[in-house]
């Protein structure tokens, strides 16, 4: 299945990228292509955001499907969806 991420925020600033497609197998969830993502783009990621040995985002780092709220880790994805990821952490 292609699924569409959009990067938003501080996900957008260190992907230097607004979106991006992936393939993933039938029953992929949240959790499969956020790790798909930072693998791609972890190293560009301060510590706080993506962790490579755990190979997981910090919990401030959400996907949200369109049209919908917050996406569990384990929610499976489906042929086309569009996944934003968003930050909600802040700095300053």
């Amino acid at each position: 299945m292609l699924v569409k991420a959009r990067f938003t925020g501080m996900v957008r600033h260190y992907t230097k990228d607004t979106e991006k497609c992936y393939e993933l197998p039938d029953g992929a969830c949240v959790s499969d292509l956020l790790m798909l993502i930072g693998r791609e783009y972890g190293e560009r990621m301060p510590g706080q955001m993506w962790s490579p040995e755990e190979e997981r985002f910090h919990p401030l780092i959400r996907a949200i499907r369109r049209g919908s709220p917050m996406a569990d880790d384990d929610e499976e994805l489906a042929d086309g969806d569009e996944i934003f990821i968003i930050s909600r952490m802040a700095g300053g």
